[in-house]
């Protein structure tokens, strides 16, 4: 069992790397981008957003976010966090799957798509 352990370790590695062959050039923290994004509902009277980072190696892109809330009665809150994976199938179109979760950080939904870029 721990021989077949270790040949898994070797083989997720080699394939980690075969992966992000630009990787070596670069540095890891050049790959992680934080980003924010903040908007405010005119019907509910809140304010929300969220905070997250995004890591990007080759046509990877994954996304774990805390999404908040606010509102003039309300204190800030957590309100749930998501991670969202795409993966670009062209220079245009990217598939994409979400994972969310609510505020007790309990599964909520799961969802999968496409986006079309229009550049």
């Amino acid at each position: 069992m721990r021989k077949l352990f270790i040949a898994g370790v070797i083989i997720t590695l080699s394939s980690a790397y075969a992966q992000a062959e630009g990787v070596a050039k670069r540095s890891i923290l050049s790959l992680i981008k934080p980003d924010a994004s903040v908007e405010y509902g005119f019907k509910t009277k809140k304010w929300s957003g969220d905070v997250g980072v995004t890591a990007s190696v080759s046509r990877l892109s994954i996304r774990p976010s805390l999404d908040w809330g606010y509102s003039s009665g309300d204190s800030f809150a957590i309100s749930g966090a998501s991670v969202k994976s795409t993966m670009a199938l062209s220079d245009k179109l990217s598939a994409y799957s979400k994972l969310s979760l609510d505020k007790d950080f309990k599964y909520s939904d799961l969802s999968v798509g496409v986006a079309i870029t229009f550049k």
